[in-house]
């Protein structure tokens, strides 16, 4: 157990060489029954980044677009050792401009529009209405990891001082508001072996 639960965030040294919003860190073992005992699977766990995506600000309307990455995950109880086995490019979306940072690798070809509105700032909060494409696959190319789901090696990434070992690209989003730097959202997952 670590004895310094409160640090200064400033002081984190996370061996990498970008700017950060947030970071958090879990992980589980999973459990299960065998003959009414209680057997130890494997520790899986999640790094959630945050992060700016670009050092310019972004001038367009609000928008959005993101992958979800799909892993099968197999389990050798043998060795213990889990085993991420890359099932597909992810599906993708891209709702208004991309800002130069992202782009889906395989259209559907179908866009429908969607609307994001609040009053709770008030009844003269504004709205965004945009356009959303949906496709399999994409292409980042800003901060900190770009990647492209067709290629499995810029998906995997390797330990920078978060986690253990490889850590898995299983979501990543991307806002981009004008007015504002770009942010870049990923989650990871990583296996822990005993």
């Amino acid at each position: 157990m670590a004895n310094e639960c409160c640090q200064v965030v400033g002081d984190l040294a996370l061996g990498i060489d970008a700017c950060i919003i947030s970071i958090n860190v879990s992980a589980n073992t999973e459990t299960f029954w065998l003959c009414e005992e209680v057997r130890l699977g494997p520790t899986i766990g999640t790094v959630s980044v945050s992060a700016y995506a670009s050092e310019e600000l972004f001038s367009g309307c609000p928008s959005k677009a993101g992958v979800s990455i799909n892993w099968i995950r197999k389990y050798d109880c043998e060795s213990n050792r889990v085993y991420f086995i890359n099932s597909s490019q992810g599906q993708s979306y891209i709702s208004g401009e991309d800002g130069g940072l992202v782009s889906i690798n395989h259209s559907t070809g179908r866009s429908y529009p969607v609307i994001s509105a609040s009053s709770a700032s008030g009844p003269t909060s504004l709205y965004t209405k945009t356009d959303k494409e949906d496709g399999f696959g994409m292409t980042y190319t800003g901060d900190p990891w770009p990647f492209n789901t067709s290629t499995q090696d810029s998906i995997i990434i390797g330990n920078f001082g978060a986690g253990h070992g490889d850590m898995y690209l299983q979501n990543f989003d991307l806002t981009l508001n004008p007015g504002g730097l770009p942010t870049a959202n990923y989650t990871f997952m990583f296996f822990i072996a005993d």
